[in-house]
């Protein structure tokens, strides 16, 4: 339980739907006595034998690994002719894990009109930049 508290808002804004404001929310929430309660309440269960046991299922990256964006995490920003939820599912749809932010695990950035900041931080880090959603169809 306590690597959830080792995240930083932007490994939270990397997670697929997680935004700015439930990042914030969450990063309040682990600083909180409540946390701090149910984090001790769970040592206690896990020290008396009556552990609740986690368990992560990996299956998505297995069966994303033959799809052509496999790898690929993509920001998109700006505006284009068709929505960009859209674009996002088109992108998804062929195993791109799609992202908020521009950061260093950012393999694409995807800039129509008007892309500002993204398209600016994307160049700084020397990320690949694609103009045409269609590239990807």
């Amino acid at each position: 339980m306590k690597h959830l508290s080792i995240l930083d808002k932007e490994d939270l804004i990397n997670i697929k739907g997680i935004g700015e404001v439930l990042a914030d929310n969450y990063l309040e929430f682990i600083e909180s006595q409540r946390y701090q309660d149910l984090i001790e309440g769970f040592e206690s269960l896990e020290n008396s034998g009556r552990a609740i046991e986690i368990t992560q299922t990996i299956h998505s990256r297995h069966q994303h690994s033959t799809l052509p964006l496999s790898g690929e995490t993509i920001v998109i920003t700006g505006s284009f002719d068709i929505p960009r939820n859209d674009i996002k599912t088109i992108l998804e749809s062929k195993g791109a894990k799609v992202t908020s932010a521009v950061t260093s695990s950012t393999t694409i950035v995807l800039a129509g009109e008007k892309a500002g900041s993204k398209l600016s931080k994307a160049e700084q880090l020397g990320i690949r930049i694609a103009d045409d959603y269609r590239e990807f169809l």
